[in-house]
């Protein structure tokens, strides 16, 4: 995370867009053209899939999870490429600046944000079980967890590094408030999010709620110099999504064990947004200290 806060080179701005192109190519043809390559693998042949492209209900929960899943390692691929040749910069300042990235902070990062945005889930399975499904087919999720644990934080750690990583530090040569940085983080973040299938026709409150996720994101970004504890927390939200507790007619195939029925309801999740992710914020705080000093004595 090489946040220079500087007025970069006409130069240096013409690499940014040079990469920021390289990368959206990789992800949007490179992540399709990946897809297909998978799909024979997926229990769905290429002559279904290219007869109704549009649905998905041919496909095995896990299989869908896999042909959606694998599109993203292009773009995990892209950013690494972009970054270490593009822009010349070691990838090491991609993640973290000036001092060695910790894996036990990105389990912290996975923790705090089990401990608050997730856990209005888990009371409600305790206190309503009955608003969930209660059919739990294991025959159905067992591969479909496999998929999951394998791929999604692929899926994740690919999103942090363009979101979070290379977008923010492209912002960063214009502004170094933080502010600033995870607002327009948020609404990037956001706004692809409204293709789900749960923001349909409820477009305004599920893009506050996607960028408010966003924001908290790149709060933590910036304000630590590091990808620690976005990466942990984003991958903790999907996997708890996909194997503990999903929701119908979402982006992930409904096969978790706990499966609340309807979509979500935007302006509760919004509300919960507010509370929560300030409080996800203050948590993550856990062992900055010493970063911060460390960066000081560099």
């Amino acid at each position: 995370m090489r946040l220079r806060f500087t007025t970069p080179s006409r130069k240096a701005r013409w690499r940014w867009w040079v990469g920021t192109a390289l990368i959206l190519l990789l992800w949007l043809i490179g992540g399709s053209l990946v897809s297909l390559i998978v799909l024979p693998w997926t229990g769905v042949d290429l002559g279904t899939f290219m007869d109704s492209p549009a649905t998905f209900d041919a496909f095995p929960s896990w299989g869908f999870l896999l042909f959606a899943l694998v599109s993203f390692i292009p773009l995990l691929i892209g950013v690494l490429v972009a970054y270490r040749l593009v822009l010349g910069v070691r990838l090491k300042h991609l993640f973290a600046a000036r001092v060695p990235f910790r894996m036990w902070r990105v389990g912290w990062g996975a923790l705090a944000w089990i401990m608050t945005m997730a856990a209005p889930a888990i009371v409600a399975v305790i206190v309503a079980p009955e608003s969930f499904r209660g059919e739990f087919d294991w025959v159905a999720f067992a591969p479909f967890a496999i998929v999951a644990i394998v791929l999604l934080p692929v899926q994740t750690t690919a999103e942090e590094l363009f979101f979070r990583g290379w977008l923010i530090q492209g912002l960063s040569q214009r502004t170094s408030n933080i502010w600033v940085l995870s607002i327009f983080s948020g609404l990037l973040f956001g706004l692809p999010h409204l293709a789900n299938p749960e923001a349909i026709g409820a477009t305004v409150p599920a893009l506050f709620t996607y960028s408010m996720v966003g924001f908290a994101l790149a709060w933590v970004t910036v304000r630590d110099r590091s990808l620690e504890i976005a990466i942990g927390a984003h991958a903790a939200n999907n996997l708890f999504a996909a194997i503990v507790v999903g929701y119908e007619g979402g982006a992930l195939p409904a096969e978790a064990p706990f499966v609340s029925q309807g979509a979500p309801d935007w302006g509760v999740e919004s509300l919960l947004g507010l509370v929560l992710i300030p409080l996800f914020i203050v948590l993550s705080r856990v062992g900055r200290t010493r970063l911060e000093a460390a960066r000081i004595q560099t």
